[in-house]
């Protein structure tokens, strides 16, 4: 499904396509989409872009988190514990690979 390009813009469509194709359990960090688009230094614009995504069902932006897996704003109701909730719920291991305390939620592991 895309986006009326009219709506929302060539780049942004190109961030949100970069956005529906991470599966769930997986995340990209904001500068992962950024390289993807061909310069890391487009990842606050990224992360503006996927802070107006119109359409959060279809454009999974909870799956894209700041440097080194750090959960940062979501614009859904419930903010950041919204998203930390739909990331613990596809099992998704932001910041890498589980680790003693993998077993935990998201929400206790010491940081």
């Amino acid at each position: 499904m895309a986006c009326d390009p009219g709506e929302v813009g060539a780049f942004s469509e190109k961030v949100y396509a970069i956005t529906r194709a991470i599966p769930a359990g997986e995340t990209l960090t904001y500068g992962d989409v950024a390289l993807q688009l061909g310069d890391k230094l487009l990842a606050q614009r990224v992360g503006q872009i996927l802070g107006r995504n119109p359409i959060p069902i279809i454009i999974p932006c909870h799956r894209v988190v700041g440097a080194s897996g750090k959960l940062t704003g979501f614009s859904a109701t419930g903010g950041i514990e919204t998203k930390l909730k739909m990331l613990e719920i596809e099992g998704a291991q932001p910041g890498g690979s589980p680790t003693l305390f993998g077993d935990l939620p998201l929400a206790v592991k010491p940081r």
